[in-house]
């Protein structure tokens, strides 16, 4: 199976971003390679939280801007609904009634057309490891079932070497192989930047691929070069 699982340490650390960076590597490296995001949440809550709003549809819409990001990246003709099941306005559908609609089968369904149509496939979770997808599955059990091998994206913040070595533990512990890491600066002002990259690369039992610095609108940029370790990426697809 030529994917890689790109999960991180919490939400907004930049799980996109790098998803980005890889896609764009390996298309450097001649690999037809697409994004996927099995569920995309929504930015925020609206500011009247008490307002049901009844969607039966898989896609309260069609703009989500990490699905939007993952389309842009790519070179491949995707639409929106190739790359994504389920978009929701609501920040935790997997929390609220709305976990009732997604369907595991459906996701499956989505990522196994992909595989056939692409050499490789680079799958976004949502929040972290251990996050829900529905009442059965978490996005962890996912990727377990599919035996993915996982990359692990740090955003090198203040509490980051905590929440990094305790997913990479994690990982390790579902017996899923952890590729590689990815260290997403995303506090520009940060102290000891280069003191927690070293810290992080001798703990984590995994390589370091690449290092994303801070930039604007990163979601609008070239940014494979930032993956160094697209050697070993390319390897394992082949």
């Amino acid at each position: 199976m030529n994917c890689f699982f790109i999960t991180g340490t919490d939400t907004n650390v930049g799980k996109t971003i790098a998803c980005r960076a890889i896609i764009q590597s390996l298309q450097q490296a001649e690999v037809q390679v697409v994004g996927y995001k099995p569920v995309a949440c929504g930015v925020e809550d609206p500011v009247y939280s008490d307002v049901k709003i009844e969607n039966e549809s898989d896609y309260s819409s069609e703009n989500n801007p990490d699905v939007l990001t993952l389309i842009s990246s790519t070179k491949e003709n995707v639409t929106y609904q190739d790359v994504n099941s389920y978009s929701f306005s609501n920040t935790m559908p997997m929390l609220t009634t709305e976990v009732q609609r997604i369907d595991i089968d459906k996701i499956n369904h989505d990522l196994a057309c992909l595989f056939k149509k692409y050499r490789s496939v680079v799958v976004e979770g949502s929040y972290g490891w251990l996050t829900p997808i529905n009442q059965e599955y978490t996005f962890a059990s996912w990727a377990e079932s599919h035996r993915m091998p996982v990359i692990l994206v740090v955003g090198i913040k203040q509490g980051c070497i905590n929440h990094a070595l305790l997913t990479a533990q994690a990982i390790r512990q579902s017996g899923l192989q952890l590729q590689g890491w990815i260290a997403n600066r995303i506090n520009p002002g940060l102290s000891h930047y280069s003191e927690i990259i070293r810290f992080l690369s001798d703990k984590i039992d995994a390589p370091l691929i690449g290092k994303i610095p801070y930039i604007h609108k990163p979601e609008e940029q070239e940014l494979g070069q930032y993956i160094t370790g697209i050697e070993h990426l390319v390897r394992m697809i082949e």
